[in-house]
Order: C-alpha cells, then sequence, then structure tokens
C-alpha cells in the first residue's frame, strides 16, 4: 500500500434511499465519507456530511456515463489505493456491467458479465431462469406488444390479475407516459385490463408486459432477500426481511415501507428459499449484492419468486440496521480479500420508511403488531435517513417532511390487498 495514499473509496451510482443507505453503511463502519455520483441529487443524499455528491447532466446516458465515471476513478486512483463501486440502481447497474472491461482496472470488486446479466435482468427471463432451478413462481405470461389486447383470449388464470412492465424500473419505462401509470397493475376486471393497455399502448413503451396471477394475501405475505456474493461468486451473506407494509403510491406501488428481519430459523421454507436462492447465485458465480422479492402462496404452501434486482434492495439498510454491514461484507472481501463463512442474519429488528402511526392504521395483522409493539419498546427500529450524525437542521426539516408526507399519501391511494 502506498504510505502517500488513504486506503479505499467507495464510489456510489445514484443519489436515492438506497445510495444513502449504503453510503451510510460505510460511514458508520469506517468513518468514511463516500463519492456519489448522479443525475439529480435526491432528498434522500442531499444536504448530507457523510458523502460528496458530484453531479452530472444526463449521467444515465452511456457515453456520458462512461466517459464521467472513467475520469473521476483516474483522479482517485491518485488519492486512494483501492477503489469500490456500487451501482444503487437498475439503470446504473445495466451501464457498469455492459461496460465491465472498461472499468474493472479501476475498481476492486468484481461485476458479473453483460451475457450472464441478460440471462435474467428482465422479470420474463427470470421466470425462465425459475423454471430452469426448479423455483416457484407465480403463473406468469409474457406478453409482447401486438398481443397485448388479444392475449386475453389465452389467459390460464382468472382475474384479478398483476400487470407489470417487463421491468419496472428499466429506463424504457421510467420515461414512457401515459395516462394512470403505475409501477404495478392490479386489474379485477377485463374491462379494467382493457382501459389500462388501451392507454399504454398510446406510450412509448414498446417492451413485454407481464401478466401474472394474483398471489393472495396482504403485504406481511411478502419477503425480501438481500444476499452478497463475493469475487469468486460465492454467496457470503444471506438476510431475509419481512415487509409488513409496501408504498401505494402509483411510481412506488410495491416498494417497501417497513420490513421486519427474518428470524424463525427452524422454518422449512425459509430455508428452502436461502438454498434456491444460494445455488442459483453460485452456479452462474453471480458477484455482488443482489436482492429477491417473493411472496407466500396459502393456495400451494410455498413461497413464490417475483424478481431478482442485480443490486442491493432499495430498503436493504434493514440488513445493516440488524447488524450485518453490508459495506463490511463488500471491503472485507474486496480490499481484505478476507474469505468468512457464510452467514444467515438472524438478528430482531424494525426498518421503517414511514412513521410508526401508519403501521398501526394500515397493519391489520395482530401478530405481526405485537412484534412490532415490542421492537419500538426496545428502540430495536431505525429509518435509512434518520442518522444522528449527520443532521443537519436543514436536512432535519426536509427528512422529517419527507416522511410526514407519507400521511397523505396512505390516506389517498391506500388499498386493501385480497
Amino acid at each position: 500500500m502506498n504510505e502517500n495514499k488513504k486506503e479505499f473509496l467507495p464510489i456510489i451510482l445514484g443519489s436515492d434511499e438506497n445510495a444513502y443507505g449504503i453510503a451510510r453503511a460505510f460511514y458508520e463502519k469506517y468513518s468514511i465519507v463516500s463519492m456519489v455520483l448522479c443525475k439529480i441529487p435526491l432528498i434522500a443524499t442531499r444536504y448530507s456530511k457523510i458523502l460528496q455528491i458530484k453531479q452530472f447532466e444526463n449521467f444515465d446516458d452511456e457515453d456520458i456515463f462512461v466517459k464521467s465515471l472513467c475520469e473521476v476513478a483516474e483522479q482517485k486512483q491518485k488519492e486512494y489505493d483501492n477503489l469500490i463501486l456500487v451501482p444503487c440502481s437498475d439503470r446504473y447497474t445495466e451501464l457498469t456491467v455492459k461496460n465491465r472491461d472498461i472499468l474493472e482496472k479501476y475498481f476492486c470488486n468484481k461485476f458479473i458479465s453483460y451475457d450472464s446479466l441478460l440471462k435474467f435482468n428482465t422479470k420474463d427471463k427470470f421466470y425462465n431462469i425459475c423454471v430452469e432451478y426448479g423455483i416457484a413462481c407465480p403463473k406468469t405470461i409474457i406478453c409482447e406488444h401486438k398481443d397485448r389486447l388479444s392475449v386475453l383470449d389465452k389467459l390460464e388464470f382468472d382475474f384479478p390479475i398483476v400487470v407489470k412492465a417487463n421491468n419496472s424500473n428499466s429506463y424504457d419505462y421510467l420515461n414512457c407516459d401515459f395516462e394512470e401509470k403505475k409501477k404495478v397493475f392490479y386489474i379485477e376486471t377485463k374491462e379494467e385490463y382493457i382501459k389500462i393497455i388501451e392507454s399504454m399502448n398510446k406510450s412509448d413503451y414498446k417492451d413485454n408486459i407481464i401478466i401474472q396471477e394474483l398471489i393472495p394475501g396482504d403485504d406481511t405475505a411478502m419477503r425480501t432477500l438481500n444476499c452478497y456474493s463475493d469475487n469468486d461468486g460465492k454467496v457470503r451473506l444471506m438476510c431475509l426481511g419481512r415487509p409488513i407494509l409496501e408504498e401505494y403510491t402509483p411510481q412506488a406501488l410495491g416498494n417497501f415501507a417497513a420490513i421486519l428481519t427474518d428470524i424463525d430459523k427452524n422454518n422449512e421454507n425459509r430455508n428452502k428459499i436461502f438454498t434456491q436462492a444460494k445455488n442459483f447465485l453460485e452456479s452462474v458465480k453471480y458477484t455482488g449484492f443482489s436482492n429477491f422479492d417473493i411472496k407466500y402462496d396459502v393456495k400451494s404452501g410455498e413461497y413464490k419468486f417475483f424478481e431478482i434486482n442485480p443490486r442491493q434492495g432499495r430498503s436493504s439498510f434493514f440488513v445493516t440496521a440488524a447488524g450485518y454491514n453490508l459495506a463490511e461484507f463488500l471491503v472485507d472481501n474486496a480490499v481484505y480479500n478476507k474469505n468468512k463463512d457464510i452467514v444467515y442474519a438472524d438478528s430482531d429488528m424494525l426498518w421503517l420508511s414511514v412513521p410508526k402511526k401508519i403501521l398501526f392504521a394500515y397493519v391489520e395483522n395482530t401478530e405481526v403488531l405485537d412484534r412490532v409493539k415490542r421492537l419500538i419498546k426496545e428502540k430495536k427500529y431505525t429509518y435509512t435517513m434518520l442518522y444522528k450524525k449527520d443532521m443537519s437542521l436543514k436536512r432535519f426539516l426536509r427528512i422529517n417532511l419527507f416522511y410526514r408526507k407519507h400521511y397523505k399519501d396512505y390516506k389517498t391511494y391506500f388499498f386493501k390487498r385480497k
């Protein structure tokens, strides 16, 4: 190591709650100020002293992305022995992986190949992977643009149904516009489906849509699994969370608003989730963070996988809050070349992205609420963005306003899941 250089610098791509959560993880463990590269600084990272923001116009354009990132990396290599790259959105992950051959000389952590990513980076391809690996998933129809209306004649399951873009976080879908656009559609009737599709067909979104059977159950039936795989493709961390409430605004529908860590070590279904996800990740030599969305199906008595995100989840700070610092796993492997045994997280913790009172207004599962009350009483809960060591008055006011806005959002948009 060069004595004139500092040991390592995290370079984080994106400026949302996910980006802030990983920056906070680095700061909590190493007291290091991360560099955040983004197109627009969002509320999560504004006025923060635990990160340094560098803004680039059109940073999601591939040429600008590669040029800007390489310039920053070349400059920072003069100051640091190791650079760590952490993309925090699907778009930045895609651009990183696609240009891996150009970027890998700058960074000590590794990424999968673009060819590997293309095998599962959209929902239709992920369901093919599920079939290949014997992983349970919802009954699904992959629908091309030309078949969006005629597909109704081929449905093998009844309404209500779920409809979503092939990748609802994709660049194409995020940048298209149509009336009543949502991240996910829960559709009760054929008439409602036709109305939504006719509106979507007027937009620029031409990629496939996904039509699925609706798995019954409220938000507490969901699960979210965050993993870390080392540079050799070995899984080193698996943390299963139980979401107890999701967000309901059209643009955020399906994002998790509150998560309990899953602590049931003896649950056979839980262990099956770990085994299936680990086998898949290691068979494809996956490297870095990954996140699976899963739901329990009372009809079949099994957990069904919905998708894999090739990054840590937006709500992944729940893992760090539970005592399994995501940054530490990454640094131990990429910087210090430590190969620890796999860790299955089981600490008791509540993660929140909404005011606590909202849970008691909208969560009906009494067993879950009893655990929530206990954890709040024991002060075993956390918010990603409410960090005492990073709380100027301006930041405090903005973050609290952000959280309080959820009262109006739930009053306006909340509906009961069937």
